[in-house]
């Protein structure tokens, strides 16, 4: 045990040197998976901080082998202003550290634990945000697959900023998947079911999913009952929570987002045409919001 300390240490003085000298300087773990650590650190050439994803190839685990290297590839060639920017890739065997950009007002679920549901002006201007991140993608020939609250960044502003692409690929209009990705509670009925899937439909379909725990503060799905979840999103009902008013065209537009029938799902453009989003137009916030009321925030869904 001694000797593998010792060995750790050296391995992890080598990676501290070399980001060193190339600029980096390395603070607190802000967050872990199981195959990485992400660190927040100070970036001197770009004069701010930055998040750090540490990867150690030794894991030799599925997403080690199969997805890191299409997530730099897909990190390197993406460029829009509602996605966490890429800056570089740094290695030192046997770590793999992407270095990106930093959300300051960290993810939605947190605003919404911390500030309570969102109401739908706000939840318009985000959500116009994540469409738009999404459909970047979708030019790109790029689906997400792991769309969720805790991806969903936001800058000082509370601008959008969907990040962690661990689980994305490249996708041709036809092309079809079969790998299970991301968390079940946002999952498309097909994912769940094991079929193949088409990435784009299954990223609206979270991103519907998001839209919903957005305005009620509510997960829509208790995915500790799988069965019963998928019989819920075959039999596509949604349940609202009561005593929370929603507009008719919201619940509209998650209905065509969340429909069980991947060939009638909404695409992004009709979400953007849609009458809740219509009268939205895209942009960014320059200024800092001010804070809205406190409201309670639950993570178990309604109960049928």
């Amino acid at each position: 045990m001694k000797e593998e300390s010792e060995v750790e240490s050296v391995l992890s003085n080598a990676l501290s040197t070399q980001l060193d000298l190339d600029g980096i300087k390395c603070k607190q773990v802000i967050g872990k998976g199981v195959c990485s650590t992400v660190k927040l650190a100070w970036h001197e050439s770009l004069h701010k901080h930055v998040a750090i994803k540490v990867v150690d190839r030794r894991s030799g685990s599925d997403y080690v082998v199969r997805f890191l290297p299409r997530e730099v590839q897909i990190l390197r060639s993406l460029s829009h202003q509602n996605i966490i920017a890429f800056f570089d890739v740094v290695e030192v065997h046997p770590f793999v550290c992407i270095v990106q950009e930093h959300a300051d007002n960290g993810d939605l679920l947190q605003r919404i634990k911390r500030d309570g549901l969102i109401d739908e002006d706000e939840s318009r201007f985000l959500f116009r945000q994540i469409i738009e991140a999404l459909s970047y993608l979708e030019s790109m020939r790029v689906v997400h697959r792991a769309v969720k609250c805790e991806n969903v960044f936001l800058d000082s502003y509370d601008n959008v900023k969907l990040g962690d692409f661990g689980f994305s690929r490249y996708m041709h209009t036809n092309d079809l998947s079969r790998t299970f990705c991301g968390s079940r509670a946002y999952a498309a009925p097909e994912v769940l079911r094991s079929r193949p899937y088409n990435g784009f439909g299954v990223d609206v379909w979270s991103a519907g999913v998001v839209l919903y725990v957005m305005v009620t503060g509510l997960m829509l799905y208790d995915d500790r009952y799988p069965e019963r979840m998928l019989d819920k999103q075959m039999h596509h009902r949604i349940t609202f929570p009561s005593g929370r008013s929603l507009s008719e065209e919201l619940k509209r537009l998650m209905f065509e987002m969340l429909h069980p029938k991947p060939s009638k799902r909404a695409n992004y453009a009709q979400i953007i045409k849609s009458a809740w989003l219509i009268n939205t137009p895209y942009r960014m916030r320059t200024e800092h919001r001010s804070s809205p009321p406190t409201s309670d925030f639950t993570s178990k869904s309604d109960k049928d």
